[in-house]
């Protein structure tokens, strides 16, 4: 079972939000789109499920053209970020109502046994009499989920369905979706998954595989820690990363041959590789918050100065924000420390996980090891 987006090309009233973007998933998959706000990844999951037509391209269920089928004549569920749900019905009646407009006619006792078996996957045996109104907004969108499974598409589509949830919400709720979609080959019994977020750790926790859209069009697609490891784009890099990869422009020296990486006075990297192979004077250096510490944990890190900006503590963890010599860093530490403005820290680089791009096309070049 595949789902293939041929040369898809949108736009609305002049401008373009998609342009010749092609894409394939196949069952077994849970493929999230991701990407920010604005890249177009509600118009693509619409486009893919038959809800909108593009202007140009084709869809393909399998090796079938459906680029002109109506919505209602595919073997999709979709489940939007809004809580769409039916108000006057109950949570047990709105998870058993499309096999009750179904075509193919159920008993009461194969609908009832069905209804029990998602709320039980999805947590929702004990509000099944209740309206929605009388819910938590958790439950609502498990409902919704729970509506969109019970239907056993060939194809489903979910629309952020996180976004509209508390932090605590997300993350049951992410570890549930998971557990549905894509845990133990349970993905494969679902058929073909497609997921768009806007936030990255949703693709990272959730998803198997993961399309980045950017500027029109899909601008890397693959499994989830292969793009992770190896973004081919600046862009990719950036904002496939919790917290964002810090991205410093930095110009090129040549010592003994070796082409080191020059971020400001006090501070330069050892790119590891000849200065003939690199041919640009300004380039990208990349670097993850969490390649960056406040201890060394081996005798090859990279000191340098930095003034805290802000600190955060987020669950076990803490995020801060440096400034150092006007360029503003972000480091991520796996562990919860106390810090003021203005406090003065060494954070240490870790050589060995420094990304290079090119300034100029933002494209990928090399990483150190």
């Amino acid at each position: 079972m595949t789902l293939r987006a041929e040369n898809i090309c949108k736009s609305y009233e002049g401008k373009v939000v998609l342009e010749d973007l092609s894409l394939e998933s196949e069952e077994g998959m849970f493929c999230a789109l991701l990407g920010a706000s604005g890249a177009g990844k509600t118009t693509l999951l619409r486009i893919l499920a038959g809800i909108e037509r593009p202007d140009s391209g084709r869809i393909y269920y399998d090796e079938n053209d459906v680029t002109g089928v109506p919505v209602q004549e595919r073997s999709i569920a979709f489940v939007y970020q809004q809580f769409v749900n039916y108000p006057s019905m109950t949570v047990y009646e709105n998870i058993a109502s499309p096999l009750r407009v179904s075509k193919i006619k159920r008993r009461e006792r194969e609908i009832r046994e069905k209804v029990h078996g998602v709320a039980e996957l999805l947590g929702l045996q004990d509000v099944l009499q209740q309206l929605p109104e009388q819910v938590s907004g958790g439950q609502r969108q498990r409902c919704a989920i729970a509506r969109a499974l019970i239907k056993e598409a060939r194809f489903t589509f979910l629309d952020a369905p996180l976004a509209n949830l508390d932090y605590k919400l997300r993350e049951e709720l992410r570890s549930e979706l998971k557990q549905v979609f894509g845990g133990a080959g349970q993905s494969g019994e679902r058929g073909v998954i497609v997921y768009a977020t806007p936030e990255p750790l949703d693709a990272l926790m959730m998803a198997t595989h993961v399309g980045f859209l950017h500027d029109r069009t899909v601008l890397q697609f693959g499994e989830v820690q292969d793009v992770y490891q190896r973004p081919l784009h600046a862009a990719v890099a950036e904002y496939f990363s919790y917290p964002p990869m810090n991205l410093i422009e930095c110009t090129v020296e040549n010592e003994r041959d070796r082409g080191v990486l020059r971020v400001t006075k006090a501070l330069k990297v050892d790119s590891g590789i000849g200065r003939d192979r690199l041919n640009e004077d300004r380039y990208l250096l990349g670097i993850r918050p969490h390649h960056l510490d406040l201890r060394p944990t081996h005798e090859h890190m990279i000191p340098f100065s930095a003034k805290v900006e802000l600190a955060e503590v987020v669950g076990s963890n803490t995020e801060l924000h440096l400034v150092h010599e006007n360029l503003r860093l972000r480091l991520f530490l796996d562990r919860v420390e106390s810090f003021s403005v203005g406090d003065e820290v060494t954070p240490y680089i870790d050589p060995a996980e420094v990304y290079l791009f090119s300034k100029t096309t933002g494209k990928f070049v090399t990483k150190t090891s």
